[in-house]
């Protein structure tokens, strides 16, 4: 059996909240999710997501809070 090790890392309270209830929709505790992670790291040789400085805008940034408006009058050419 692998000897165990604590890590203790000190992260944003809402995040840790939001992660939280993802995990436990997903039915994982935060032990299981970081080995998960961990095991993906060493099994890829790299963070398994890429990580970019790239800001990607929502919808409601680009077209407006309004976007959806009308959206029903349009008539689906394919139909």
């Amino acid at each position: 059996m692998p000897t165990k090790t604590r890590l203790n890392v000190n992260i944003d309270s809402a995040l840790k909240e939001e992660t939280s209830k993802m995990l436990e929709k997903l039915g994982m505790d935060f032990t299981t999710a970081i080995t998960v992670y961990f095991n993906q790291i060493v099994r890829k040789r790299k963070i398994p997501f890429e990580i970019s400085d790239v800001r990607y805008y929502s919808v409601e940034e680009v077209a407006g809070s309004q976007w959806r408006d009308g959206l029903e009058k349009v008539v689906d050419e394919w139909e």
